[in-house]
């Protein structure tokens, strides 16, 4: 039976979509949006993995396996001709876990260049902007295609648009086409199982030190209505 409370982090990408500095002025909450990614990057660098390689020498049995403990992996794109990610963001996207920056055209992050990583991922992570544009069809594309097939989570603290009133349309799309809608904490806390492994104690202390940026970005994020939106008649 798979236990779908457990996300398996050994099989987990995250994946940050266009979050560069140019868009920061015009997106809602640009700046607690950033917050929940940096913690989810910071995260990835703490959740152990074990990765298992199988030896390519002549005569040595493909049964016998060397594991290493690495990092959860992430990448990033951005929109060729904006500039940079936001510096907060791209100081977090290093180590041996993030598998580069990718420059795109198109709306969706599934390119040429990321499209061959995805095989060694059953979970995908999205997060960044725009919620109802490039995340929207990254999602359709990872649950619409029976090659991709993932298991698509959209982190409503880490996501956002020029306009808010966008997003929760962009969410209920998703979510109606398979992809599952949480929270950056409710993600860790998935991620770390049922709680017990010693290894993931700085996870804790990273949701504990983060709590308050959580909540702000929670109640600027996730989608309700708000005079700062006001519609047009």
């Amino acid at each position: 039976m798979t236990h779908t409370r457990i996300v398996d982090r050994n099989r987990t990408l995250l994946m940050v979509c266009d979050c560069q500095e140019r868009f920061r002025e015009g997106t809602h909450g640009f700046g607690w949006m950033a917050k929940s990614i940096v913690k989810m990057l910071k995260a990835a660098r703490f959740l152990k993995v074990s990765r298992t390689i199988r030896p390519i020498a002549v005569g040595i049995s493909s049964r016998l396996l060397t594991r290493f403990v690495s990092q959860m992996a992430t990448l990033l794109t951005e929109q060729n001709g904006s500039g940079p990610t936001a510096d907060e963001i791209r100081a977090e996207a290093y180590g041996p876990q993030h598998l580069g920056t990718f420059g795109k055209d198109c709306f969706s992050m599934i390119t040429d260049e990321v499209r061959p990583l995805l095989k060694n991922y059953d979970n995908i992570i999205l997060v960044g902007i725009e919620a109802h544009v490039c995340i929207l069809q990254t999602a359709l594309d990872l649950l619409d295609r029976p090659r991709f097939h993932r298991r698509v989570f959209i982190l409503a603290d880490a996501i956002s648009a020029c306009h808010e009133l966008e997003i929760p349309l962009a969410l209920d799309r998703m979510r109606d086409t398979g992809a599952v809608v949480t929270t950056s904490e409710a993600m860790l806390f998935q991620m770390m199982g049922d709680g017990t492994g010693s290894n993931d104690k700085p996870i804790s202390e990273l949701i504990k030190n983060e709590r308050a940026n959580t909540a702000k970005a929670l109640e600027t994020l996730l989608p309700h209505p708000s005079a700062t939106a006001p519609i047009s008649k």
